[in-house]
């Protein structure tokens, strides 16, 4: 495929999300947006994963410009390139209108779409608005919006290799489950990006040294010994680059005697960061009401908290 190729895919793109948003369009946002994605401001970022959260954003935002009075939300590519068969990056500038008139300041964007079921979507924003918070109520343009945004990382974007992030991250945390069963504190460390955050139902915790980790290491190994399993297993459903250098996945634990489940399963989900050619915990939740870390025994419950409810409970 050529670069015209993929800025045709682009545009297309910008033009079916553009009219959804003027419209309110549920399904075709659902269809033309990839969840989990990343959206990022100059002054904020949230990961995005549930349709609720989606729709809810999309059509805020389709109000708000709205509300300035704006009828037409046109968005220009100005160029596109293809990271890899089903990855496309490029730049797009804003145009926020009154029938030909701009309500704000036109402002520039970086966007990186993908390839799933031969449908291009939506994968990650950037934006040159300064709004610190999601969703938003009122855009504002940074001064001199219309500049260029830099790409990240573009030379060591994940999505430009050939392995697909769910085998990245069922190998990840299959390492991790071998140190566990391995009784090995200091390997399973050396998969952790220190400071790494830690989160619950209820709970969210900073942990910023292998000590910290220790309690929780120890938990699960006793855990294992009490329920006489033999191993611990972690299994990937759903993984997915969001940015260059970033996977959010989710998987099940469980606690194992031979091919029986004696404990669980445990969902969670991750959040790895890639520096140089390796991937590291960046950020753990798990589904359980325990109210405290660390705690003797983990609680499964059928919650699954979402990493903007996160942010909104943990933002200071």
């Amino acid at each position: 495929m050529t670069p015209a190729d993929a800025i045709a895919i682009y545009q297309d793109t910008l033009d079916s999300i553009s009219d959804a948003i003027m419209t309110e369009n549920a399904v075709t946002l659902l269809e033309r947006v990839k969840l989990p994605h990343l959206w990022r401001t100059l002054s904020h970022e949230v990961i995005v994963e549930t349709r609720e959260d989606l729709i809810n954003g999309m059509v805020t935002f389709g109000q708000a410009i709205k509300g300035l009075g704006a009828t037409n939300l046109v968005r220009l590519a100005t160029e596109a390139e293809f990271l890899s068969e089903n990855y496309i990056t490029g730049y797009h500038v804003t145009h926020t209108l009154r029938d030909a008139l701009p309500v704000i300041e036109s402002y520039a964007n970086r966007m990186v779409l993908i390839r799933e079921n031969d449908v291009w979507k939506m994968l990650e924003l950037d934006s040159m608005l300064d709004n610190p918070h999601w969703p938003i109520y009122v855009p504002r343009v940074q001064k001199h919006g219309g500049g260029r945004l830099a790409p990240r990382s573009p030379e060591n974007d994940a999505r430009k290799l050939s392995v697909a992030p769910l085998t990245i991250y069922q190998k990840f945390i299959n390492e991790l489950s071998d140190a566990n069963n391995q009784d090995d504190l200091a390997l399973y460390c050396s998969y952790l990006l220190f400071p790494y955050t830690s989160h619950t139902e209820s709970t969210d915790t900073i942990i910023s040294t292998p000590e910290e980790v220790q309690p929780f290491f120890d938990m699960l190994r006793n855990l294992l010994e009490e329920k006489s399993c033999d191993r611990l297993v972690r299994r990937a459903e759903d993984a997915e680059f969001i940015s260059s250098d970033l996977i959010c996945g989710y998987h099940a634990t469980e606690f194992c005697a031979g091919e029986t489940c004696i404990f669980g399963p445990i969902k969670s989900r991750m959040v790895l960061k890639r520096e140089n050619t390796n991937w590291y915990l960046k950020s753990v939740t798990n589904s359980l009401s325990n109210a405290n870390f660390p705690y003797n025994v983990p609680k499964p419950s059928n919650a699954l908290v979402t990493l903007r409810t996160i942010q909104e409970r943990t933002r200071t």
